[in-house]
């Protein structure tokens, strides 16, 4: 079937051409020839410039999927669990607690200050040693 449709489409291409030969000037058979001879030189170059356009677009997704995968974040690492399962656990010896200093105390500049001190609750400041009541406020 198909060696079929090709034999008759080049038979009606001879033929055609043979008709469009016979009636054309030569002129006219000249200029023809000439655009089927341009057009078959042309072919090579167009398949050259295809085939390199081809490469680049598949070198260009190919970068642009590495950029994409650089910036992908890395997988988080699942955690790691240690049973220690029908054992009693080993303990490590502790060391003796050291004398730990007290809390820091801070003081926001600008704000009232209160001292705090755990045995005592939060006491309100007083300034260069005087009374706590007689604090005025200076805004």
């Amino acid at each position: 079937m198909k060696r079929g449709l090709l034999l008759a489409t080049l038979a009606f291409g001879g033929v055609l051409a043979l008709i469009v030969g016979f009636r054309l000037e030569t002129a006219g058979l000249s200029v023809l020839v000439g655009v089927i001879c341009g057009v078959l030189a042309s072919l090579p170059v167009s398949l050259v410039l295809l085939w390199a356009l081809a490469r680049e677009r598949d070198a260009r997704q190919r970068l642009e999927e590495h950029r994409w995968e650089a910036q992908r974040p890395a997988p988080a690492a699942p955690p790691v669990l240690i049973l220690n399962a029908g054992r009693e656990s080993e303990r490590l010896p502790q060391p003796p607690l050291l004398d730990m200093p007290a809390a820091r105390n801070f003081v926001i500049v600008g704000e009232e200050e209160e001292q705090a001190d755990p045995r005592r609750g939060a006491q309100p400041a007083t300034r260069a040693g005087g009374d706590p009541a007689r604090m005025t406020d200076t805004r």
